[in-house]
């Protein structure tokens, strides 16, 4: 019986599915380094949350076939690498795109309406102060969307109700009803609102810096639920703190979870979450059989349907 690792919540999710498909699961919290191999150095399958996966632990797994991620991105895996170790790497393109997209409409919303500024206040005491804050209406601002995968598309159908102007910036111009495609310049020089949904690559580290971040209005808003890595986070540090932009909503960052002593938790104008833009019920179990139907694909001697990689090459 061939054994696999994954999360407790992901096991939950599925209704046991891989062990009513005859593996031998074991469950951890989370699937990192030292847990994979203290719980099953012979394991065939993992599925993984956002841990990073050593190049230097395929050795120490000598089963290892599938490392399967509860998710998009994949940026804490070197697929490349593991291909060469015979490992297939996985996603769940599009399981989350709903979630996250409705989470950066909301981020939207509440960074126009300063809601969270006012609520702020008002736990305060000080609801005199968060009457004074004025937000501003959606319609007819410009909203610039980084990345157009699912996630992105699906942000630009749901502001489509709002009477925005969409400016898009993509490698790839897929065909769209929901906006026009810029140049990155362009999009920051005219957005009032900047979404990121943008893949973590070598490509795009530090695709928004302090260069970036000066092109922007100083009364336009950052969105960042893509991954930490692809804004400069000082140099966003910097510009909040200087009004260079006016504020910023930030689900991603370069160290998770947020450091206690990151300048991000003495701002106003900046609205945090601890990588939760994918944290419902429906996400959950998409990601969840999603990834779990790769690992059992992978482990049934076939080639998974959203492999990242292909070790048989």
């Amino acid at each position: 019986m061939q054994k696999v690792i994954i999360p407790e919540i992901a096991d939950k999710q599925t209704d046991h599915y891989l062990s009513k498909k005859g593996y031998e699961v074991l469950t951890v919290t989370s699937p990192d380094a030292a847990t994979i191999l203290a719980t099953a150095p012979d394991v065939a399958g993992i599925m993984m949350f956002v841990s990073p996966f050593p190049n230097d632990l395929y050795d120490k797994l000598p089963n290892l076939k599938v490392l399967a991620r509860y998710g998009v991105g994949y940026d804490s895996i070197d697929a490349e690498y593991a291909a060469t170790k015979g490992v297939w790497v996985t996603n769940t393109p599009g399981a989350n795109a709903i979630s996250v997209a409705e989470n950066a409409v909301t981020d939207i919303m509440l960074l126009s309406k300063r809601s969270y500024e006012m609520s702020t206040l008002m736990h305060q005491g000080k609801i005199r102060t968060a009457k004074q804050l004025f937000g501003h209406e959606l319609l007819g601002s410009t909203v610039g969307i980084v990345g157009y995968g699912h996630i992105g598309q699906a942000v630009a159908k749901m502001l489509s109700g709002f009477g925005v102007k969409t400016l898009i910036y993509n490698r790839t111009k897929r065909p769209t009803e929901y906006g026009e495609y810029v140049d990155l310049e362009t999009l920051l020089k005219q957005s009032d609102y900047v979404t990121l949904h943008i893949a973590a690559t070598k490509q795009t580290e530090h695709l928004i810096g302090e260069k970036e971040l000066a092109m922007m209005k100083t009364s336009a808003s950052l969105v960042n639920l893509a991954r930490g890595s692809v804004v400069d986070e000082q140099a966003l540090i910097t510009a909040l703190n200087t009004h260079q932009i006016a504020s910023a909503a930030l689900d991603v960052f370069d160290e998770e979870p947020l450091p206690a002593d990151s300048p991000f938790y003495k701002m106003d104008n900046v609205f945090l979450t601890p990588h939760t833009a994918s944290n419902t019920v429906e996400a959950g179990q998409n990601m969840a059989f999603g990834a779990a139907k790769m690992i059992d694909a992978a482990l049934s001697g076939q080639k998974p349907e959203w492999a990242v990689n292909d070790p048989q090459l």
